[in-house]
């Protein structure tokens, strides 16, 4: 909505009853609070950091929720909720949030919260007035994740070389067992995950963590691409049978070729994704230029409500075919 729209609301019987009441309301709480000896700011900061808090707790009784049911085995690797929660396990390693504390679930609701407000803003702006914010939000949403996925896809592929070769350095010398090679290997891993590998040999040292669950932790850091090297780690040192060392033989050899595989699977998505670009940008440019040139249609995709849901759900289709493309372009093989 322009300011011309703006100004012209106002003029209206409608419009000045609504900056009357705004005022008489804001007028009222001033005053009240003025009487009470209350600071609006204080209130208003308090009533955030209560909403916050709530939500926090809640985030927080979930993510608690989620690792009880599946240590008792109440869900398992195939459960969506298990899928949904590494996912967004995935992405907070690869947005280095992990490191600031962020889990999974705190996560999701930023990213929820984010995607409302610009929603609203997006709706008020472009189709002015807030009547397609249930239809735009899953739109905005899926943008959002979109935008973050590919940010994050930069480190993935960097992330899955980096514990691939973490993985053949420790494999290479595992046969006094993991916390030995982890202990004489960890300063020739690559900088991005040492980290990580100097945190599994704390829990254990200085925690007291029992190898399973230090294992696991480290499982949970490193994401998905680790769970079968680290699947057999836990057999190793669990079981005791230290002469199943050949196993790790395999890992190294599965990784070499999952690198070859890798390299050539990037320069093929790589010339998808140029096109697909080349594509959107083509569409876009035209879909512009027609409503430039024709206000007609300009007005039926902008002010008609069977213009706007049509005009999101083509946005919808192309950030559903491009996740798709960023998720095959970052899918572990």
């Amino acid at each position: 909505m322009g300011s011309s729209s703006i100004f012209s609301y106002l003029n209206t019987t409608s419009g000045a009853s609504t900056v009357a009441i705004v005022f008489i309301i804001a007028l009222a709480l001033l005053v009240t609070s003025k009487m009470a000896g209350i600071k609006v700011y204080g209130v208003v900061q308090a009533i955030l950091q209560g909403f916050l808090k709530g939500f926090g707790k809640l985030v927080h009784r979930s993510e608690r929720k989620y690792h009880r049911d599946y240590e008792i085995g109440r869900i398992n690797e195939k459960t969506r909720k298990v899928k949904i929660y590494r996912f967004l396990n995935e992405l907070t390693i690869d947005l280095d949030l992990k490191r600031m504390g962020a889990t999974p679930y705190q996560f999701l609701f930023v990213v929820l919260l984010g995607s409302f407000l610009l929603t609203v803003v997006i709706c008020r702006a472009l189709f002015g007035g807030l009547l397609l914010v249930p239809v735009m939000f899953p739109i905005v949403f899926a943008g959002v994740m979109s935008v973050l996925y590919t940010r994050a896809n930069i480190a993935h592929d960097g992330r899955i070389e980096d514990v691939i070769e973490a993985e053949n350095i420790i494999c290479n010398n595992i046969k006094d067992g993991v916390v030995v090679a982890v202990r004489n290997s960890v300063d020739m891993m690559p900088i991005s995950v040492r980290g990580y590998f100097k945190d599994f040999l704390d829990n254990i040292e200085h925690k007291n963590y029992h190898i399973k669950a230090a294992l696991l932790d480290l499982n949970n850091n490193l994401g998905s691409i680790s769970d079968d090297f680290i699947k057999k780690c836990i057999i190793f040192e669990t079981e005791e049978e230290h002469g199943i060392v050949g196993m790790f033989n395999d890992v190294v050899e599965i990784n070499n070729i999952k690198m070859e595989e890798r390299t050539d699977m990037k320069r093929r998505f790589e010339e998808v994704v140029t096109e697909f670009v080349l594509g959107a940008t083509m569409i876009f440019v035209f879909l512009v230029g027609v409503m430039v040139v024709y206000e007609n249609v300009a007005h039926f995709y902008l002010r008609n409500p069977i213009g706007q849901i049509i005009l999101a759900l083509d946005i919808l289709l192309l950030i559903s075919e491009f996740v798709f493309i960023t998720y095959l372009r970052a899918k572990e093989i």
